[in-house]
């Protein structure tokens, strides 16, 4: 959207001074700091390959496209200085050095690519969020691995008013990361060309499919057929004049008609014509429906209190990894000593976290949004993509906003990053974190696409 202009009308004050603060604080007009952690955990169990070069590609565009200066941007990785590797200590110094002298107008960017994982102190109560410096890795937890409370104190509590704050998570179990009051959550992308050819392809096979079984049926219930005195190459024949699709493998026997006989003649013999003439019909409607869709269309937004609405609004997807034939890693990080049917429990009850400190007046002021790489219950792919290694989600993100030459506002953004998962086949479901639904009309870093905002009252 980035070129935003708001009409007020019906004399809706309340509407009109909303959109007053918005348009006045839309813009960055101060200075611009980033702390940019990426961790691969080389040489270690957990080893991932992809969270280094996600930092060192955000930090190209915040110098490129956002005008951040490089002596403005802390880098804390392994490539670094030792000083500089990202320990629990380090990146707690370092959120403390982003946030020391921020300002109204400023703008603050924190990026974390990296193992999540979730922590549960005595089995009985639902784990929290956690990220896992490096020093976790043989470190005693929860000493060594910062929770979602702490992230909370260092990147939320202290953010002056008027001061903006992103914050980026590339990690496993990080949708509610934030427990901030309003959560976007796009739970499928946009109908692509690619993805409308798919499906269309997909339900027309399913309907000659079904047009196979209705013509079958018909000759069998008419008397024309008696398929208990066919012989099995009697039946190949019929199979193949009406046009069955053959399935190789498996126990076939060359023929591509073995599984008829072995699970579906039965119900070739005893079907009813009606009932799969009403399938089709089914089929053909649908199809009807995908053909007539337009690109663009279809994308399936969640807006609300995650934390809160988390176990009735979106389907659980339990799965801890994505099924494809490429190299992917989890950046996710077993707690130390957990039974797996523990560290399997995923989602928060609800009132849990830090929901009611977050309904407090001082948050609502709050200019903050952090991006979450997927669910609470869902993990984050390291993947090798465009020939590097990277996160799915960073990528994913940082693509958006190229496509939206740089000015994309967060709406566009979520539904754009989404798409581009699912283009990659990658199953996760990223969230967005705000205080105020309002934010959301905001462009990314405050890059707007001309000089102003425009409110026409």
């Amino acid at each position: 959207m980035g070129n935003v202009a708001f009409a007020c009308c019906n004399g809706s004050d309340n509407r009109q001074e909303a959109m007053r603060v918005l348009a006045s604080s839309a813009r960055v007009v101060g200075a611009k700091k980033a702390c940019l952690v990426g961790i691969n955990y080389r040489k270690t169990r957990s080893e991932l390959r992809g969270c280094i070069n996600d930092v060192n590609n955000t930090q190209k565009v915040l110098v490129e496209q956002y005008g951040f200066n490089v002596d403005d941007i802390l880098m804390i990785n392994e490539d670094q200085a030792k000083e500089n590797w990202p320990t629990k200590q380090r990146i707690l110094e370092g959120m403390d050095w982003l946030y020391k002298g921020a300002k109204p107008g400023d703008l603050l960017v924190f990026h974390y690519s990296g193992h999540g994982s979730q922590y549960n102190g005595d089995k009985k109560t639902m784990p929290s969020d956690v990220i896992c410096p490096l020093d976790c890795i043989d470190g005693p937890w929860p000493s060594t691995v910062i929770t979602d409370s702490e992230i909370h104190q260092k990147l939320y509590d202290p953010l002056p008013k008027g001061c903006k704050a992103v914050c980026l998570f590339d990690c496993c179990h990080s949708a509610t990361v934030a427990n901030l009051t309003e959560t976007m959550v796009v739970k499928e992308g946009p109908l692509t060309a690619k993805k409308k050819e798919m499906m269309v392809k997909r339900l027309q096979a399913q309907k000659d499919s079904v047009e196979c079984q209705v013509r079958f049926y018909n000759e069998v219930n008419s008397g024309k057929l008696d398929v208990k005195k066919k012989s099995k190459a009697e039946l190949y024949q019929l199979f193949e004049k009406h046009s069955f699709p053959k399935k190789t493998g498996g126990v076939d026997d060359g023929s591509g008609y073995s599984y008829l006989l072995n699970t579906k003649l039965a119900a070739f013999c005893t079907g009813s014509v009606d009932k799969v003439s009403a399938i089709l019909v089914e089929k053909e409607q649908a199809l009807k429906q995908v053909q007539s869709m337009k690109v663009g269309d279809g994308a399936k937004i969640y807006i609300g209190n995650l934390e809160q609405d988390l176990e009735d609004s979106y389907e659980k997807n339990n799965s801890r990894a994505v099924t494809t034939d490429r190299e992917i890693r989890i950046r996710y990080l077993p707690q130390p000593d957990m039974d797996i049917e523990d560290d399997e429990r995923s989602v928060k009850p609800v009132d849990r976290g830090l929901l009611g400190a977050l309904k407090s007046e001082k948050y609502k002021d709050h200019q903050l949004w952090v991006f979450s790489g997927c669910q609470d219950d869902q993990t984050s792919a390291d993947a090798h993509v465009e020939g590097i290694y990277q996160g799915a989600f960073t990528w994913a993100l940082l693509k958006a906003l190229k496509g939206d030459t740089w000015t994309a506002d967060y709406r566009t953004l979520m539904v754009q990053l989404k798409g581009n998962l699912e283009e990659g086949r990658y199953k996760q479901v990223p969230a967005l974190s705000t205080t105020h639904e309002l934010y959301l009309d905001f462009s990314f870093c405050g890059k707007l696409k001309d000089s102003s905002f425009v409110i026409e009252g």
